[in-house]
């Protein structure tokens, strides 16, 4: 019997491997695909029309979110300037 399951588990390695290796070619050509149709020569033009599309909506967002966060940092700045003025005052009345 410990035969039968030594090579029970070996073919589930075998299987798991084989189950595993699928995705990761499958994965590793659509990388590879990518990476090729980046290249300027390769590049269809309307990659390139989606890319810059897409860097704009990129930059949008960023400015959004500078605005969004520019209150909250300032206010925090404000605060730990204040805390910094008080544990100042604090340490010089001994």
């Amino acid at each position: 019997m410990n035969v039968l399951r030594d090579i029970s588990v070996i073919l589930l390695a075998a299987e798991a491997f084989i189950f595993a290796l699928i995705p990761l070619a499958l994965f590793g050509a659509l990388v590879y695909g990518v990476w090729r149709l980046r290249q300027h020569r390769n590049m269809p033009t309307w990659l390139g029309d989606i890319r810059r599309y897409v860097m704009l909506g990129l930059s949008t967002v960023e400015q959004a979110m500078d605005a969004a966060a520019k209150p909250v940092i300032a206010v925090h700045a404000a605060f730990a300037t204040v805390e910094g003025w008080l544990d100042a005052l604090r340490k010089r009345e001994p």
